[in-house]
């Protein structure tokens, strides 16, 4: 090799294990150079050399034995390292993280509010606010302007400035061009697919954005914190106002062309017909269900649908249908069983064509699991003769910045010794 290519090459080296010393820091608590050798297969002199790097750039902190670094969140593909203990003799150097060295942010512009965070190199937020729009046919420009808002909102309350955040991770609930423009109609997200998102929080921030699908940005949040964690096969149903799917086979997530787990051939499908999903539909039939029994059309006068939503038809949650239904509200249950069997019929034509291990059900009314999945589980195998193994989403509605959050650190670590 000439000298010419080595002196190239060696900063592209150095990056690289800086990196790797870095995601390997993220992953544990305090560690000493054996257990950075370990997990990198680094050489003793070349770890402590990039962590001396490392210090010198904040990064990085050089811990007294016995000392406690903040608690670690541990990134996707990495496994959880503890310090092992001296055998003997002058106490073994201990790094950390600086995990408040930097910030990322997620974004999450969902179909009917906003959710932002803040949160540090480990993945712990440090801020968040949700805010619901004003109308679900709100345009672009606006959402956007609430979104920055409410970021504002959040680096005062954090007490930091713009430019301690080193990238933002953005959810849309559309699929993602590769040049930052959704794929969404007019009529559902009106002006979204004009905009290059990658510099929508622009003027007042001017970090990276890395835009993606929500469900792609769930199905990173489940393997990175959620019910996903440590499986490579795994589908991730995004429920709430429309149905979407995030793909992870072999460990990698699926984007096909951009598109890949979007649901637009449920039209196609017996029984389902479109994209409305569990949030929504909850909603709705609840409605119908309370108005039918105010009115004297249905038996249950007392239901607890009724009383959940103070005899106001207009004013059912999905949240509300799962309560009542786990009291045994009977148009409740009865508004469960329908929305689960149609469900589980656009999740039969998933799991059978992806065979994943694991389906995960996300994105629909919060702490709705113990009512939901064991009607999903029935349907499902009522329909289907692939069986994947069935959960709820650990995060509820916060998958999707969970997500964002995830993408921004690893945007952040790759770009950190830049």
């Amino acid at each position: 090799m000439s000298a010419k290519r080595t002196a190239a090459t060696a900063p592209v080296l150095r990056r690289i294990t800086g990196e790797a010393v870095l995601r390997v820091l993220a992953a544990g608590d305090q560690l000493t150079a054996g257990d950075l050798i370990a997990a990198t297969d680094l050489s003793r002199p070349t770890v402590h050399s990039v962590c001396d790097e490392l210090i010198d750039r904040g990064w990085v902190m050089e811990t007294e034995p016995g000392a406690t670094a903040s608690a670690a969140a541990r990134p996707h593909g990495h496994p959880h390292v503890s310090a092992a203990p001296n055998a003997g003799g002058r106490p073994s150097r201990r790094y950390a993280l600086n995990a408040g060295a930097g910030l990322v942010a997620g974004i999450d512009l969902g179909a009917t509010k906003v959710s932002c965070c803040l949160a540090d190199l480990r993945g712990k937020i440090i801020a968040e606010a949700t805010e619901p729009w004003r109308d679900e046919h709100v345009g672009a420009p606006e959402r956007l302007r609430i979104a920055r808002r409410i970021m504002q909102d959040l680096l005062g309350e954090a007490g930091v400035g713009a430019g301690k955040v080193l990238a933002a991770g953005m959810a849309v609930p559309a699929p993602v061009t590769d040049d930052g423009h959704a794929v969404a109609l007019e009529s559902y997200l009106p002006g979204l697919a004009a905009l290059d998102l990658r510099t929508a929080l622009e003027p007042e921030f001017t970090w990276p954005v890395l835009v993606d699908n929500d469900a792609n940005l769930a199905v990173l949040a489940e393997r990175w914190r959620g019910a996903a964690q440590g499986v490579d096969n795994v589908v991730v149903l995004l429920a709430g106002e429309r149905l979407g799917a995030g793909i992870c086979l072999g460990g990698r997530l699926v984007r096909g062309a951009g598109a890949a787990g979007e649901m637009r051939f449920l039209d196609l499908v017996e029984g389902v017909g479109n994209t409305d999903a569990v949030g929504g539909m909850c909603r709705e039939l609840g409605a119908i269900a309370a108005a039918e029994i105010i009115a004297g059309d249905r038996p249950g006068r007392a239901s607890a649908l009724v009383e959940l939503c103070g005899g106001k038809p207009g004013d059912v949650t999905a949240e509300m249908v799962v309560e009542a239904a786990r009291r045994g509200d009977p148009a409740a249950v009865e508004v469960v069983e329908v929305v689960m069997e149609r469900t589980a019929r656009a999740a039969a034509v998933v799991s059978t064509l992806l065979d994943p291990e694991l389906l995960v059900l996300a994105g629909g009314p919060a702490g709705a699991g113990d009512v939901l999945l064991p009607v999903f589980g029935r349907q499902l195998g009522r329909l289907n003769s692939a069986q994947p193994r069935l959960a709820a989403s650990a995060l509820g509605d916060h998958a999707a910045v969970v997500g964002a959050v995830r993408s921004a650190l690893d945007h952040a670590f790759e770009h950190l010794l830049d």
